[in-house]
């Protein structure tokens, strides 16, 4: 054959090579854009993807609260953002991570089974339950998502603020989702089933801080900070007639959790005081009949006014979850002279069971051994690190903070406070090597959103 013919083959054979892997390249990048572009595929759910980064769940068993342990883990591989949260509803727990929702079967607790994942096109957040449905906060809209079937959720509206004004926070009660935006409004939608409608919008004073519901939905109160009241009238008045309040953000940008009796939120963290409380509570207590005639003239030589209307009264505390935590755990020390050497010493939770999710499939792993934290004898407090989430319930404050720590306190009663009673501190459980973002408590079990440590 001709040197020229055989020039010719070959170069034709690289020109088709050359082709094939162009065209190869293309329909990758075709591929990976429509995912990105939320459209139908997006929206089924996930069995196989894996984004870059991880999460933990993890349970907390809770049927010694002086000695919570930790039950078991999973890991997902999907990275987790400050906004994302865990809830429980019913018998099942539900999370977000970056830009997907995660299903997780509880209703073994101990053997946690992940279900399934609901992909969306852009960053979510907050989660929220709302009867057969799930509210799903991002930046700019909110999601319904329908979860009679848990296995199967289902999009079913997405919803706006008029003029696309960004969202900062959102909270249910009832049939009601109230949105606050970030024109400083509040936006009042009625969502039932699957479907939300604007009825009420409400421009926010300059000097609101909390919001309470009023006995007629969906209208709110405002509760304006005071400088000149510690307890400002509006905090007394709501806990006192057990209204409650609104779960979103304050206005000096605080947490809030609430409970008929008890208001606990965020304290606003000064860099120059290390002493700074991590969190401010205020509870409440309804008095009878007989014990308002017991106290009100006592009430009235300490306070030098006349019993509030409504028989009740509120009291305030700071809670300093990493000194009352050291505190405790040297006074166990103190009495157990077995424990006086190991109180010094912490080692980190290793659940019982772990698991890891890999192409929408459960498989067992292996542990790491546990860590040791030593504490300090000077040490003043925990190196627990701010606090990252708290919930309320059934007259306990649960707490995770950011260096991986689970706390447990009572919430003391204004008639305990009275006869001179103290709220308990009741444990401190290191958890794994991770930082907490969101806290979900049922009976018997709290359930952790985490991401890794660097």
């Amino acid at each position: 054959m001709p040197k020229n013919s055989v020039r010719s083959i070959n170069v034709f054979i690289i020109t088709m090579l050359l082709l094939s892997v162009i065209n190869i390249g293309c329909s990758s990048k075709v591929f990976e854009q429509h995912q990105e572009d939320g459209s139908e595929q997006s929206q089924k759910t996930v069995t196989s993807a894996k984004p870059k980064g991880t999460s933990i769940f993890t349970v907390i068993e809770l049927e010694d609260l002086e000695h919570p342990t930790l039950a078991a883990s999973i890991e997902l591989p999907y990275r987790v953002c400050p906004n994302n949260t865990v809830i429980l509803s019913g018998e099942h727990a539900y999370l977000t991570t970056e830009k997907h929702l995660h299903v997780i079967d509880v209703s073994l607790p101990q053997r946690p089974s992940y279900l399934t994942s609901l992909a969306f096109p852009k960053v979510i957040g907050k989660v929220l339950a709302a009867g057969d449905h799930l509210v799903i906060e991002t930046p700019v809209n909110f999601h319904l998502v329908n979860v009679s079937q848990p296995s199967h959720p289902v999009l079913e509206f997405t919803g706006h603020l008029p003029q696309l004004h960004a969202i900062k926070d959102l909270d249910v009660l009832e049939d009601h989702l109230y949105v606050m935006g970030g024109n400083e409004y509040l936006y009042i939608f009625y969502a039932p089933r699957g479907h939300a409608q604007l009825v009420k919008t409400v421009e926010l004073s300059p000097r609101w801080w909390l919001f309470s519901p009023k006995a007629v939905r969906p209208n709110i109160q405002q509760v304006e900070a005071s400088k000149l009241e510690r307890l400002p009238s509006g905090i007394s008045e709501a806990l006192r007639s057990q209204r409650g309040f609104l779960q979103l953000r304050s206005g000096k940008d605080q947490k809030v959790r609430a409970s008929p009796h008890c208001l606990v939120m965020e304290q606003i963290q000064n860099p120059m005081r290390s002493a700074q409380c991590d969190l401010l509570i205020y509870s409440a207590y309804r008095k009878s009949s007989d014990e308002l005639q017991k106290h009100e003239a006592r009430f009235k030589y300490m306070f030098g006014k006349d019993f509030p209307a409504g028989g009740g009264t509120v009291a305030a505390e700071l809670y300093y979850v990493g000194a009352e935590g050291l505190h405790h755990l040297r006074a166990e020390a103190e009495n157990d002279p077995l424990k006086a050497k190991e109180g010094k010493i912490l080692t980190r939770g290793k659940p019982k069971i772990a698991y890891t999710v890999s192409a929408g499939k459960m498989q067992q792993i292996e542990q790491y051994p546990p860590e040791t934290i030593v504490l300090n004898d000077k040490q003043l407090e925990l190196p627990v690190g701010p606090v990252t989430d708290f919930q309320i319930l059934e007259g306990l404050l649960y707490v995770v903070s950011a260096n991986g720590f689970f706390s447990i306190r009572s919430l003391i009663t204004v008639k305990e406070y009275f006869q001179g009673d103290d709220a308990q501190f009741i444990s401190v459980t290191p958890l794994q090597a991770n930082r907490p973002i969101s806290l979900a408590v049922g009976k018997n079990f709290a359930y952790v959103l985490a991401t890794p440590k660097d």
